[in-house]
C-alpha cells in the first residue's frame, strides 16, 4: 500500500485492536448494488437458445456453472472495490460523499479491509477455477486489469473508460465460457459499445458533481464531448444489436427472425439511462439511479421477458 494510504490510516490505527468487524459495514464496503453489472456474466446464458433446453441434465449443469461464475465475479468485483478504497482512502476522506464510505470513515479498519480483500480474492479465484481454468484465467485477468486501474490508469482520461468497458467484456466472455456458448461478433461489439456508453455516462455524472474536483482524469473531459460520444455510442450499440438480431447465424440458432422486435426495449433503455444522467437532483451514482428508477427497471424486465419469449418460443 502506498505511503499516502498508510498515513491516511493513522487516525484509525490506534483503535484497530478493539475494532470489531460488523458484517453490515463490510457488506456496504462490498457495494452489492454494483453486482448488477455482473448480469453480463448471465447474458450468454440468456442467448444460448433452445439448444440449452435440449441438453437435459447437462443444461442444468451449465446453469449452475454460470451461476458460480457470476458469484465469482461478484466476489471479485467487491475485492477490487476494497482494493481501490484502500488505495484511495486519503483522497476519499477529503471527498464530500466518498468520506462516508466504510474505510474512509473508519467504520472498517484498514486491517479488516485488507483481510476481507484477500479472502474475497482467493474465494473468487477458487470459484472461477471450479467452473474451469479458462474462467479462472479471465477472472485473474479482470483483477490484474483493475489493479492497474487503481494504480494509475484511472487517472488517464478516456483510457479509464476503456478499461471499465473491458471489465464488462471479460464478464461476458467468462459467461460464454461457463455456458459453453459461442458469442456472436455482433454481440461482443454490442457489449463493448454498451459498456463504453455506461462508463462515459458515469464520467459525465462525475463531471456534473463535486467529483470533478477530486478525480484527476476529469480535468480532460468536457460535457459537450461526452454528450456527443454518448449519442454516437448509443446509436452504434443499438445498431450492433439490430445487426445481431438479423444475422443469419442468429436466425438459424433461434429458428426465428423475431428477435428484432426486442430492439425497442434496448432503445428505450439507452434513452432512459441518458435521461437519468441529466437529473441533477441527486448525488446517487448512475448505477444506483438505474436500480431506483421504476421506469428503467420495468423496461428491463419487459425486455428480458420479450427476449425469452422470442428465443425460447414462448410467444409461438
Amino acid at each position: 500500500m502506498t505511503d499516502t494510504a498508510e498515513r491516511a490510516d493513522a487516525p484509525t490505527a490506534a483503535a484497530a485492536p478493539g475494532h470489531r468487524l460488523r458484517p453490515l459495514v463490510l457488506l456496504r464496503a462490498m457495494r452489492p448494488h454494483q453486482w448488477v453489472k455482473n448480469t453480463f456474466v448471465l447474458a450468454p446464458l440468456l442467448f444460448a437458445g433452445p439448444q440449452l433446453l435440449d441438453r437435459g441434465a447437462f443444461g442444468s449443469e451449465v446453469v449452475v456453472r454460470v451461476a458460480i461464475a457470476t458469484l465469482a465475479f461478484c466476489l471479485g468485483s467487491s475485492a477490487t472495490y476494497l482494493l481501490n478504497d484502500l488505495h484511495d482512502v486519503g483522497a476519499d476522506r477529503a471527498h464530500p460523499v466518498k468520506r462516508l464510505r466504510p474505510i474512509a470513515s473508519g467504520e472498517l479498519s484498514m486491517a479488516q479491509a485488507r483481510a476481507a480483500f484477500a479472502a474475497m480474492l482467493v474465494a473468487a479465484l477458487a470459484l472461477a477455477f471450479v467452473v474451469g481454468p479458462r474462467v479462472a484465467a479471465i477472472q485473474a485477468g479482470y483483477f490484474a486489469m483493475n489493479l492497474a486501474y487503481s494504480k494509475g490508469l484511472k487517472r488517464v482520461a478516456y483510457l479509464d473508460a476503456v478499461v471499465i468497458s473491458c471489465g464488462f467484456l471479460l464478464r461476458a466472455l467468462a459467461g460464454g465460457e461457463a455456458a459453453q456458448v459461442h458469442l456472436s461478433g455482433w454481440l461482443i461489439a454490442c457489449t463493448v459499445l454498451l459498456a463504453l456508453f455506461l462508463a462515459l455516462g458515469k464520467r459525465k455524472h462525475e463531471l456534473m458533481t463535486s467529483d470533478a474536483e477530486h478525480r484527476a482524469a476529469l480535468e480532460f473531459y468536457r460535457i459537450e464531448h461526452l454528450n456527443f460520444a454518448l449519442g454516437v455510442l448509443a446509436a452504434l450499440a443499438a445498431g450492433a444489436y439490430a445487426l445481431y438480431t438479423r444475422d443469419p447465424a442468429t436466425i438459424a440458432r433461434f429458428g426465428t427472425d423475431r428477435l428484432l422486435f426486442t430492439l425497442p426495449f434496448a432503445l428505450f433503455g439507452l434513452w432512459r439511462y441518458y435521461q437519468l444522467l441529466d437529473d441533477h437532483g441527486t448525488a446517487h451514482s448512475p448505477t444506483e439511479r438505474m436500480l431506483r428508477d421504476p421506469i428503467f427497471l420495468g423496461n428491463g424486465i419487459l425486455g428480458a421477458v420479450a427476449v425469452l419469449a422470442v428465443i425460447y418460443g414462448l410467444a409461438a
